[in-house]
This record gives structure tokens, C-alpha cells and sequence, in this order.
């Protein structure tokens, strides 16, 4: 294979293959890599082949350069080999295919870290041939985790093939512009147990601070006095009751126990859930403010009151922006004092939610039980 298109293959340009071919061609292109360690550190640098893990994405040919850029920066911290599934108009029925390398320098004076990209490209035809062609393509005795990022009922009989399979799925659907009954058929678990929703990660650091606020000694009690919640996020549609919301509210659902009753949406970007709990009726406002710069929606605050004998105590995470990098904290108290404080909590960009999908367990309780809540309170059949 001549060096410049080995140099091309280094450097992240496709280089278009037969199918049938993938495995040789890589071989052959990671040869003059190989070949050429102990030359110049900058001319000639040493490459690394590592691969921890299958990725196989599921995506649109129209979404190939946003996903391109949040895989680079998935596999600088998690390198895999990355299998690109794009969906194309094309009418015959075929699959094309072009490889690339994923490479990265960890850090100055060590050798270049590098994984593969192989994309296969397919038509409408050509759609049931994938699963085949994904198959020959693992790497064994790794994990194959699905990376969904389109609506799975336009190719159900696809996602499901590959979804019965793989170790785990994270479904990456827009926030809020997808379909709920899109969600729900992403996240059936009886069909593929291991499915998660990638807006769950994107309240992972909400979910740390709220349960902050009941460390305390007496605190199993004071959970039971919640009376009223409202979540504050920022969207780029008022579509839908933007996912974050939902899974932060049905998070605290499903941890404490709390039983749906009704749901409305007198208007657009607000939503009202009641739950019945332990010391009775919960009210849950979702408000959304429309923000159309923003990539997806993101919390910006959330309040939680509870009732005591001594009167109610309200406390909140508040962010001002969705780009802020602190998160304000403060408890109002008839009982206590406590001064406002300043946490550091900057919002998880699409990159990073991946990379706390793919390094979370398997098993999340949690996830289980948030799961029907959520289904209810963004509505659907």
C-alpha cells in the first residue's frame, strides 16, 4: 500500500474500501505505521493501536459531521472501533464502506493513540444487509455498545437486530424535539434490557446536588414532606416537555416511591404532574424557556419544598445560563441559616454524556425505576 495513502489513513481521510475487503485493507494500512516507529518523534511518530470496545453508530448521512465530531472526541477517552451506520436515499442495494484512523497524542512525548472508523453506507434496499456486515466486523471478546441517534421506528427491523445483540444501547434522540412514543420504543427494556437514554446522563450532576440536600441525620423524614417541585430548563423548541425535565422529575419518583395521578399541559413549555406520596399529594412543574442557539435542552434550576411543623423550607440549584460553569445553592429555612454557595457543575456537552453512558453499569436501578415515570409525564400512548 503506497505511504501516502497510509499518511491519509493516519490522518482521518476515508479511504473507500470494498466491504468485503475491510479487514485486509486495515491490516495493510496499519502496516507503515507500524513499520515506521523509532523515526523522527515529529516526522515519524509511534502509533498505538488500543481498542476497549465496539461502537457501532446509528445515524442519518444528513447528521454524518455532527456525529464525526462527538465520536473524535468520544474516542480520544475511550478508544473503540467505531463502526458508522449511514442511512442514505440511495435505491440500490448495496453497502460502500470507507475507513479511517482515529489518533490522538495523550501527551507530549508518548506515542500516538489511535483507533479505526469504518463507515458502511447504505439505502432503504440495502438496510437488512447491515446487521450481517456489522457481525464480521466485531471485534470478539469485546463489548458492542449501539449508539442510536435517530428516530428508531424508521428502521425498527434494524435498531431491534442490533439491539437484541449489543451489551448496551444509548439512545440519542433530540431534546425535546423527539417523538415520545420514539422514546418509548427506544427504551423498551423487554426487548433490549440494556437500553438507556442519553438526556439520563445529562442530569447525572443534578441528581448528585439535589441528594445533597439530605445528608443530614434527620433527613429520611424530611423526604417525606416534600410537597411541591419545579424544574427550570432551556430548549431550542418548545416541542415537548424536554427530556432532562422528565428524567429529573421521575427520578425523584422512582427513588421515593411516589405514584402518578394526573398530568397536564395548559401551555406550551409547562407541564404539571401530581403524585401521590407518603404524606400525600406532590405537585411537579416542568418550565421550559425557548432558547433556539441551544443544541439541546439543559436544566437550569430546580426548586424543592417541603412542609414542616415549623413552617416550609425551599431549596434550590440554580444556573443562570446553560454555559455557566457554577451552580448556586440555597436552602430557606425557618429553623436554620445557611448562606448561598457556589458549586462547580458545568453542563455535560453531547460528548460527554456519551462518555458517562459508556463507563456507567450495566444494572441501574435507578434508571429501571425512573423509567415508567418518565414514559408517563412526557405523554404518548
Amino acid at each position: 500500500m503506497p505511504a501516502a495513502t497510509s499518511d491519509a489513513f493516519l490522518q482521518g481521510q476515508g479511504i473507500p474500501v470494498d466491504p468485503n475487503q475491510i479487514e485486509a485493507e486495515l491490516t495493510r494500512l496499519w502496516g507503515p505505521a507500524a513499520e515506521r516507529v523509532g523515526g523522527p518523534e515529529v516526522e515519524n511518530p509511534t502509533v498505538t493501536r488500543i481498542v476497549l470496545a465496539n461502537l457501532v453508530v446509528g445515524t442519518h448521512i444528513a447528521d454524518a459531521a455532527r456525529v464525526d465530531e462527538v465520536v473524535d472526541t468520544v474516542v480520544e477517552r475511550y478508544p473503540c472501533r467505531v463502526i458508522v451506520l449511514r442511512q442514505t436515499d440511495e435505491a440500490e442495494r448495496k453497502i460502500s464502506a470507507e475507513i479511517s484512523a482515529l489518533c490522538h497524542l495523550p501527551a507530549p512525548g508518548m506515542p500516538q493513540v489511535c483507533s479505526e472508523r469504518i463507515a458502511l453506507r447504505a439505502g432503504p434496499q440495502a438496510l437488512d444487509l447491515l446487521p450481517g456486515a456489522v457481525r464480521s466486523l466485531l471485534e470478539a471478546d469485546l463489548p458492542f455498545v449501539l449508539w442510536w441517534t435517530h428516530d428508531p421506528r424508521e428502521s425498527e427491523g434494524l435498531f431491534l437486530d442490533l439491539g437484541d445483540e449489543c451489551s448496551r444501547l444509548i439512545l440519542d434522540l433530540p431534546d425535546p424535539e423527539a417523538d415520545p412514543e420514539a422514546v418509548r420504543v427506544g427504551l423498551n427494556l423487554e426487548k433490549i434490557p440494556y437500553a438507556r437514554d442519553i438526556a439520563w446522563f445529562g442530569v447525572s450532576r443534578w441528581r448528585e446536588l439535589v441528594a445533597h440536600f439530605f445528608d443530614g441525620p434527620r433527613c429520611k423524614e424530611t423526604l417525606t414532606r416534600i410537597a411541591s417541585v419545579e424544574i427550570r430548563a432551556q430548549a431550542p423548541s418548545l416541542a415537548h416537555t424536554p427530556r432532562v425535565s422528565a428524567w429529573l422529575a421521575a427520578w425523584l419518583a422512582g427513588q421515593l416511591g411516589w405514584q402518578p395521578e394526573s398530568r397536564r399541559t395548559p401551555a406550551p413549555g409547562r407541564t404539571e404532574a401530581t403524585f401521590r406520596g407518603p404524606s400525600g399529594s406532590i405537585t411537579v412543574t416542568t418550565l421550559t424557556e425557548s432558547d433556539p442557539t441551544a443544541q439541546f435542552a439543559c436544566l437550569t434550576g430546580v426548586t424543592l419544598t417541603t412542609r414542616g411543623p415549623d413552617g416550609e423550607t425551599t431549596r434550590r440549584v440554580e444556573r443562570p445560563t446553560c454555559d455557566a460553569q457554577e451552580v448556586r445553592i440555597e436552602v430557606e429555612s425557618p429553623r436554620a441559616c445557611a448562606l448561598p454557595r457556589l458549586v462547580h457543575a458545568p453542563t455535560f456537552d453531547a460528548a460527554r454524556r456519551v462518555h458517562a453512558a459508556l463507563e456507567s453499569s450495566r444494572d441501574d436501578p435507578p434508571f429501571r425505576r425512573a423509567l415508567p415515570h418518565v414514559l408517563w409525564i412526557l405523554g404518548g400512548s
